[in-house]
């Protein structure tokens, strides 16, 4: 088993270097990879009540706090778990102790929210903060999913009439927090933000939803450097999938460090479109991991305690299976990734075509990620043999009224 331990602490030094012997690195070479299967242990348990008198939504308005994200934990230096599931004005949970299995709505702190900008050159539209890591429990780093709809400020999206996909242009960019956890910044626009995003300028003449969208939690891989996964829908020559990024602990703070799988190595630094587009498109383009097995998005990338191993938390289908599953896919280097498998059924809100008028007050789920209370990482991207199902539960019909729940399930390594 590699030294789980030393990398941590190789990573937390900040001194992980990148071109270490290929053994320890993701290569892209197969391997072996241990068997796995999953088992729901208990019933479903309510977190977060959007409508509870007591500890629900902070703000019911249409642009309030509900969950609309895969939930994301971490422990500040104090000593208390944040947790975080939120929409693009973000609330969080907030330990009533030490424990992710206690947590309450910290309505006294609205940690994030981007510009609401019409431009979307300023990387500063709607942001879902999507990814957290810390080394130590102050400053906390993250991944912001940003997101530009044109007709949320009236503009043209082709001929079409406008709706929730048409047009959809995504970006990751960065936001960091500096006392704990309690309020999140990204860099000033005009000052270097962008992350990651396809190497063309938004264009409503292109009305197909393209760009990086759904980070991953981080993850510290097989060589101690940091990794998460986006979900990449295609644009000329970006081809979609799921796109693994790379930086080191040391390089937290530049957005401009992470680097992309190219299929030989990760030697792809995404380009920002504006103000103008590259003249090298070709070399701003990731190659898709996982093509056949991993399924879109990944909502949680874990890595097993005590094993060379990591799973891919999807939600969708087997083939000859049209249920929706949560799903599981696993992987010793990052790269290559086995067939997905089911960890349950979770059917997922808008599926075969549902909708209030069809399916009034049945109840459905998205965004599943799996969480263990007892990970011993400060970012909460580890777990042991038990864990849990975290997903958003909504009605048909209900509005924003949105609960986050969770769902016991067990974890065997043979």
């Amino acid at each position: 088993m590699r030294h789980r331990h030393a990398r941590i602490l190789a990573a937390a030094a900040g001194v992980v270097a990148l071109a270490v012997a290929p053994a320890a690195v993701a290569t892209g070479e197969e391997e072996a990879v241990p068997a796995v299967t999953f088992a729901r242990t208990g019933a479903e348990q309510v977190v977060f009540d959007y409508d509870a008198a007591s500890g629900g939504s902070c703000d019911t308005s249409a642009t309030g706090d509900l969950p609309d994200a895969a939930a994301r934990a971490f422990r500040d230096a104090a000593g208390k778990v944040h947790l975080i599931a939120t929409h693009h004005r973000h609330w969080a949970s907030i330990s009533t102790g030490t424990s992710l299995d206690s947590v309450a709505r910290d309505c006294a702190h609205m940690i994030y929210e981007a510009g609401n900008d019409p431009d979307p050159a300023t990387y500063d539209n709607r942001g879902w903060l999507e990814s957290f890591y810390t080394l130590d429990g102050r400053t906390i780093h993250a991944l912001v999913a940003m997101d530009y709809h044109p007709r949320h400020y009236d503009k043209p999206c082709g001929t079409m009439p406008a709706d929730a996909s048409r047009c959809w242009y995504g970006t990751t960019v960065q936001a960091t927090s500096t006392d704990g956890g309690y309020s999140f910044t990204s860099p000033a626009p005009g000052t270097p933000r962008f992350i990651a995003g396809v190497p063309y300028q938004a264009d409503p003449a292109v009305t197909a939803t393209g760009g990086a969208f759904v980070p991953s939690n981080i993850v510290v891989g097989p060589d101690g450097a940091l990794y998460a996964t986006l979900s990449m829908e295609p644009r000329e020559l970006q081809a979609g999938g799921t796109c693994l990024i790379r930086t080191t602990a040391a390089a937290l703070g530049n957005p401009a460090a992470w680097r992309a799988w190219d299929g030989d190595g990760f030697d792809v630094q995404f380009a920002s479109p504006y103000p103008s587009v590259p003249d090298d498109p070709e070399n701003h383009v990731c190659t898709p991991v996982g093509v056949g097995r991993l399924q879109r998005p990944v909502r949680s990338l874990i890595e097993v305690e005590g094993h060379d191993l990591y799973i891919a938390i999807s939600h969708g289908v087997l083939p000859g299976d049209p249920a929706i599953k949560v799903l599981a896919s696993t992987s010793t280097n990052l790269v290559d990734w086995t067939p997905p498998q089911a960890v349950m059924d979770l059917p997922r809100y808008g599926q075969n075509g549902e909708s209030c008028s069809t399916h009034s007050g049945a109840v459905r789920y998205q965004y599943p990620s799996l969480l263990d209370p007892q990970s011993t990482s400060r970012n909460f991207n580890t777990t042991g043999t038990t864990a849990y199902i975290y997903a958003t539960r909504v009605a048909y019909c209900a509005g924003f009224n949105r609960d986050l729940v969770r769902i016991p399930i067990s974890i065997t390594v043979s």
